[in-house]
C-alpha cells in the first residue's frame, strides 16, 4: 500500500517523541486535523445519520461496505489471529472491541476478525467527530460505513450518541473503540487506556474483547497479527467506577503482555 503519510512522517515522529518526553501518551500527534467548532457540531455532527435511517445513507453504506470488505479480503492473506478461541466465545452476542490505534486503516484489520466471526457488516466504529470532515475517497467511505462520531459535548452525547447504543446491542453488533484515543502512526507499543470503553461496557452490560495488533514488514506489505485476549465482563454487583478501573487494568495487562 502506498505510503500516503510519507511527507508528514518526520513531523509525526517528532510529535510522538515530544509527547513521550512530556508523558502525554494520549496526545494528538497528527498535524492538520480539523478542529470542530460548536456551530459545525450543531450543523454536521448532530445531524449525521448515525442510525443510517435515510435511504441515501443506506445506499451509500451498501457500496461503502462492498469497498471495505473487498479491501479487507485483500489484506486478509497478510493477517493471522492468535487467540481466536477467545473471540469465538462471544461471537453470538454484542461486545466491544478495544484495539490499539496505529493507522487510519487499522479498522480493516479488526474487520477481518469480525468477518471471520461471521459478523460481516456488523462492525460499528467509534470515531472522533473531526473525521466527519475528512475529504477525498477515504472521507466519503468513513462517513458512509457504520461509524459512531464521538464528541465531548454533553448535549450531543445525551441526545444522539448514547441513545443509539442499546439498539446496536439488540442487533448483536460489535462496537470498536480505540481507548488510546488518538492515532499514533505506526507506534508499536501500548499506551494508557481512556475509560470510555469500560464505561459503556458496564452501562450496556456487554463484554469487552481486548485485542492488540502487531506487525512486521515483508517487502512492501505489513504482516499483521491480531492477538485476542479473554473477554472481560462487567460485574453488575460493583459500581461503575470499580468496573471501569478493574476492566481497564485487565485490558492493559493483556495488551502489555503482548507488547509494552
Amino acid at each position: 500500500m502506498e505510503d500516503i503519510f510519507k511527507d508528514i512522517r518526520p513531523i509525526v515522529e517528532n510529535n510522538i517523541q515530544k509527547a513521550i518526553a512530556a508523558n502525554t501518551l494520549n496526545a494528538k500527534v497528527m498535524p492538520g486535523d480539523h478542529v470542530v467548532t460548536s456551530a459545525e457540531r450543531q450543523k454536521y455532527v448532530f445531524t449525521y445519520d448515525i442510525g443510517k435511517k435515510r435511504l441515501k445513507s443506506k445506499i451509500n453504506r451498501y457500496f461503502a461496505n462492498l469497498a471495505v470488505n473487498k479491501k479487507t479480503k485483500e489484506i486478509g492473506k497478510n493477517i493471522k489471529i492468535v487467540g481466536l478461541e477467545n473471540a469465538l466465545k462471544v461471537k453470538d452476542t454484542s461486545f466491544i472491541i478495544t484495539s490499539n490505534h496505529y493507522s487510519p486503516f487499522d479498522s480493516l484489520v479488526v474487520r477481518h476478525l469480525t468477518n471471520t466471526l461471521g459478523k460481516k457488516n456488523k462492525l460499528s466504529i467509534v470515531i472522533n467527530e473531526s473525521n466527519l470532515f475528512m475529504g477525498g475517497t477515504l472521507g466519503k467511505i468513513v462517513k458512509s460505513i457504520d461509524v459512531l462520531p464521538y464528541a465531548n459535548d454533553l448535549e450531543y452525547l445525551g441526545k444522539v450518541f448514547n441513545p443509539i447504543l442499546p439498539s446496536l446491542v439488540k442487533k448483536n453488533r460489535v462496537i470498536l473503540i480505540y481507548p488510546e484515543q488518538e492515532m499514533w502512526l505506526d507506534y508499536p507499543f501500548v499506551r494508557p487506556l481512556m475509560p470510555g470503553a469500560y464505561h459503556y461496557a458496564t452501562k450496556l452490560n456487554i463484554p469487552i474483547l481486548p485485542i492488540f495488533v502487531t506487525w512486521e514488514k515483508d517487502n512492501t506489505d505489513n504482516i499483521y497479527t491480531i492477538h485476542v485476549g479473554e473477554a472481560l465482563y462487567p460485574d453488575q454487583t460493583l459500581s461503575l467506577f470499580d468496573n471501569k478501573k478493574i476492566m481497564s487494568e485487565q485490558d492493559i495487562t493483556f495488551k502489555k503482555s503482548i507488547n509494552s
